[in-house]
Formats: C-alpha cells, sequence, structure tokens
C-alpha cells in the first residue's frame, strides 16, 4: 500500500504551484483541486488494496477448506480399501478351506473306494463269507454321513458331491433315496430352487416306494408356496394326497390345498 504524507502532498502541492506560476497561471483554488486530486487517488488506492486484502483471506480459507475435505476423504478411502483388503483374505481363507475338505472328501472316498473292492475281491476267493454287502452298506452310511457335515456347514457343492457319487457307486442301497433327498437340499442352500424341484421329483422318479418319496413331493409344494408360485404348489400338495394317501405329509398336503383355496 502507498501512502502519501502530508509533508509529500504538500510537496507535490508546491510543485504543481510552481508549475502553475511558471506558466503564469496558477492560483490557489488550482493548488487546492490538485490536493484534492491526490486524497482521491490515496483514497482509492486504499479501498483497492483493503479489497484485495480481503479477496487474499477469503481464498486462503477455501484453501484450508479444500485441504480438510482432502484429508478426510483419503482417510475415508484408505479405510475403506483396508476394509475391502480384509474382505477378499477372509474369503480367501474360506476358499482354502472349502478346498482343503473337498480334497479331504475326496481322500476319503478313494479310501472308502479301495476297501470295497478289497472286501469285494475277499468275497469271490471266500463266497461262504458274505462281507461284500456289509461293505458297500458301509460305504455308503459313511458317504452319506460326510455329505450331509458338509452340508451343515453351508459347503453345498462339497456336500453334493458325496452325494452323487454314493448314487453312482451304491444307487439300490437304501441310503440312496436320502441321498437324492439330500441332494436337492445343496441346491436350496444356494437358491437354485428350479434345480432343486427337479432334484425333489427325481426322488419319486428313482424311488417311488420309498419313504423319502413323499417327504420330496411335499417339500417341493412348501418351497413354491413360498416362492409365491401357488400352482405349482397346488400340484406338488394334489400328488402327495393322490399317490401317497396314508402318509404323513399327504395330510399336510390336504390341508395346505384347503388353505390356498381360500
Amino acid at each position: 500500500m502507498i501512502r502519501i504524507s502530508k509533508a509529500r502532498k504538500l510537496t507535490i502541492a508546491g510543485a504543481a504551484a510552481l508549475a502553475f506560476f511558471a506558466g503564469g497561471c496558477a492560483t490557489k483554488g488550482d493548488l487546492r483541486n490538485v490536493e484534492q486530486q491526490i486524497v482521491i487517488l490515496q483514497t482509492r488506492q486504499d479501498s483497492l488494496f483493503r479489497t484485495l486484502q480481503r479477496q487474499n483471506r477469503e481464498l486462503i480459507d477455501s484453501l484450508h477448506a479444500t485441504s480438510e475435505i482432502t484429508t478426510r476423504m483419503r482417510g475415508e478411502i484408505q479405510h475403506t480399501l483396508l476394509d475391502l483388503m480384509n474382505q477378499v483374505v477372509q474369503v480367501q481363507a474360506l476358499t482354502g478351506q472349502s478346498q482343503a475338505n473337498l480334497q479331504q472328501l475326496r481322500t476319503q472316498l478313494d479310501q472308502q473306494r479301495e476297501q470295497a473292492a478289497a472286501a469285494a475281491a475277499a468275497a469271490s476267493a471266500a463266497p461262504a463269507r458274505d462281507t461284500s454287502g456289509t461293505a458297500a452298506s458301509g460305504s455308503a452310511d459313511e458317504m452319506y454321513r460326510l455329505g450331509r457335515e458338509q452340508l451343515q456347514r453351508g459347503s453345498a457343492s462339497t456336500a453334493r458331491k458325496a452325494f452323487e457319487q454314493l448314487l453312482h457307486d451304491f444307487p439300490s442301497d437304501s441310503r440312496a433315496p436320502d441321498a437324492q433327498f439330500s441332494l436337492a437340499e445343496t441346491y436350496v442352500v444356494e437358491k437354485q430352487f428350479d434345480r432343486a424341484l427337479a432334484e425333489f421329483d427325481r426322488v419319486v422318479e428313482l424311488f417311488p416306494s420309498s419313504a423319502q418319496a413323499s417327504t420330496a413331493l411335499y417339500r417341493a409344494g412348501v418351497i413354491s408356496e413360498e416362492r409365491g408360485n401357488t400352482a405349482k404348489a397346488r400340484e406338488f400338495y394334489s400328488r402327495v394326497a393322490a399317490r401317497y394317501p396314508k402318509s404323513d405329509e399327504a395330510r399336510l398336503a390336504a390341508d395346505k390345498l384347503r388353505r390356498l383355496k381360500r
């Protein structure tokens, strides 16, 4: 800021006066006019300087606010990235555990097949000992137990492999209907409901005389009803009542049908 002292103003005024007197036309009024112009210029300069100071403060405040926002956003982004990294680590750990469980199940199944083969060979060598059936039944029971354990843990795909292996290796075993029913349940866990209904229907197709047949039809009806497909639910309930009229599921299905007709 440029400030002009009173002495400076007088000097300028005196210089102006000398200039006017030297020209032969200066008056006291002229000198006052010169001084007034100087004061006006000084006032304008001070006003401009104050305006620049205010704008400078506003700019600094804006920069400070922007810096604070940037710092806060950087912290939030870093926190989010850290959470995502932790989630990735957890998913990787769960994936590794599932793979380990699957490998363990495969190893157990291989061992069971070897035991079954050895038992069959022993039965062929000694016909008087009927151990093959016992060995096969024991292997089927073990596969079913392992599959149910995996299903209860939420490892639907791993459980499904055990049930599929049981159905492939022991299609006539007493555990086969249970395995087919549980296989359908693995798709329910994964929310693949259309596939689950098809697999429940296969219980009736493959094992129509088993106790699981009526249960599978009723279960399919309940799932259809819960999904809002009342027409499909009525179809399954009607099949239970018509095909297995003496079963407990038939009584439950009849109650369901009466309620759905209201």
